[in-house]
């Protein structure tokens, strides 16, 4: 069932229960006299108002956008939440001049309430009624995100406190002939179906005051703070490389829309940037179904040439590679500390020139007091394999990592070029690893997969 369907099913059981209230207690309310059950019963009367413009409402918002409203129809129900806020304001004031009319007439009959049983029974189903309706408009808007139905829970909420007022009232005036006229209890007992329908009022205009608060400021376009606060963390968990510059986030019923501006590297691929934003729109979309999100890449506020991105410019013009890089902030100046990366089988007597000049330019561009260098082995070279691969090395690799206890591959790719070859070992990325915990747990799949097959090939095991 969609969630229009059942906006629309409890729109009509709204309809129909309050038609059904409102006749009831009218016809009990003239026959008593009893104030608060015509109050209760204009309450009603505006309930079915208010219920039948939650019914057409609700019919408005299930259309689709169009040109004219490209959001959408759902700020229809706000509108109607402020309507029905409206409503039940005016029912406030007739209660009130009602109220104060009876308590300053001289008339001892102004005061006066024919009691029945039927007084009861009408108000004990309210009661019952409105309950089992109010918890169903509630658990339905809350479902749906719906303000219309949402207003129609607070009514029917309103409703149970309120005819529980005026329970007491009517049990009031019945017990007033017990009570010695002249005694304070005869006093209160007399004015119980007034006082009563004073706390009526206080309900209403409590309830008017939330009411009107929250369609106000869902017409108003107020920020989704809750939303933009569980959106700010995902983006800071989950994709920190992009840290979020600015944000607005508002609700059109059901749907969150979401403009966030994010800072990325300036050297991106206009390619590499809608990856990254149709990445935003689907972390997003998992906490919220129904958003929409626009994303607007920022260029960062770094510099193009940070001073590692120089020193690993000025490392490739010298032809090597660059890695462990660190710079420390010494008393004495910056100090630079960098492992520099030469074939294995290189004499260091032809690399000696390079790596001074390597050194010398570095020290002047970043007017570093020290530069500090490791020279190790090409990592990136591939031994040579020189017997042929066997046929079934895949099973064998797939096998070899059901024996050590890894998580079964994804993807097993073998690359060759000549006699050197290279396997590779895709896992599931562990997502609840941190990046120690990560590179520590490759690296010991690595070495353990390598001892279980030392003739297949260099082998790379990496997360997906």
């Amino acid at each position: 069932m969609t969630a229009d369907t059942k906006k629309t099913i409890a729109a009509v059981s709204s309809v129909i229960w309050s038609g059904l209230l409102t006749i009831l207690k009218f016809i009990v309310g003239i026959i008593t006299g009893s104030l608060g059950i015509l109050s209760e019963a204009l309450h009603s009367a505006l309930d079915l108002l208010a219920a039948l413009g939650s019914l057409i409402a609700v019919k408005i918002a299930a259309r689709p956008a169009d040109e004219e409203h490209p959001y959408g129809h759902g700020k229809v129900e706000n509108l109607m939440a402020l309507v029905e806020t409206l409503l039940l304001l005016l029912t406030a004031g007739w209660v009130i001049k009602e109220a104060v009319e009876r308590l300053l007439s001289d008339n001892p009959d102004a005061l006066h309430v024919e009691t029945s049983i039927w007084a009861f029974v009408v108000v004990i189903v309210s009661l019952v009624v409105d309950i089992n309706r109010s918890a169903m408009l509630k658990r339905v808007a809350k479902e749906t995100k719906s303000a219309a139905l949402e207003a129609d829970a607070a009514h029917f909420a309103s409703d149970i406190w309120s005819s529980a007022a005026v329970l007491l009232g009517i049990t009031g005036a019945a017990c007033v002939g017990f009570t010695e006229s002249g005694s304070t209890l005869h006093w209160i007992l007399l004015r119980a179906d007034v006082l009563a329908s004073i706390g009526v009022v206080i309900l209403i205009l409590h309830i008017c005051w939330e009411l009107g608060q929250k369609a106000v400021n869902n017409l108003m376009d107020k920020c989704d703070a809750e939303a933009a606060q569980k959106i700010r963390e995902l983006m800071k968990t989950r994709m920190p490389a992009y840290p979020v510059t600015r944000m607005r986030v508002r609700e059109v019923g059901m749907k969150l829309y979401t403009e966030i501006e994010v800072a990325v590297p300036r050297e991106l691929h206009v390619d590499t940037a809608h990856e990254i934003a149709d990445a935003i729109e689907e972390l997003i979309a998992e906490a919220y179904p129904e958003a929409e999100t626009i994303v607007h890449m920022q260029p960062g506020s770094e510099p193009n040439d940070t001073p590692e991105l120089l020193i690993r410019r000025i490392a490739l013009t010298h032809r090597f590679g660059v890695h462990g890089l660190v710079l420390m902030q010494s008393e004495q100046g910056l100090i630079i500390f960098t492992d520099l990366e030469i074939p294995g089988d290189a004499k260091l007597e032809g690399w000696h020139v390079a790596i001074q000049a390597f050194r010398s330019e570095v020290q002047r561009k970043l007017n570093a007091k020290s530069v500090l260098v490791h020279v190790e082995p090409d990592v990136r070279e591939l031994p040579a394999y020189r017997t042929p691969a066997p046929a079934d090395w895949e099973n064998k690799v797939r096998h070899a990592m059901i024996s050590i206890g890894a998580p079964l591959p994804t993807a097993i790719n073998l690359y060759s070029r000549g006699d050197h070859r290279l396997c590779v070992v895709t896992i599931p990325t562990e997502f609840s690893l941190n990046v120690q915990e990560s590179h520590e747990r490759i690296s010991a799949i690595n070495k353990r997969l390598r001892a279980q097959l030392p003739d297949v090939a260099k082998i790379i095991v990496t997360y997906e």
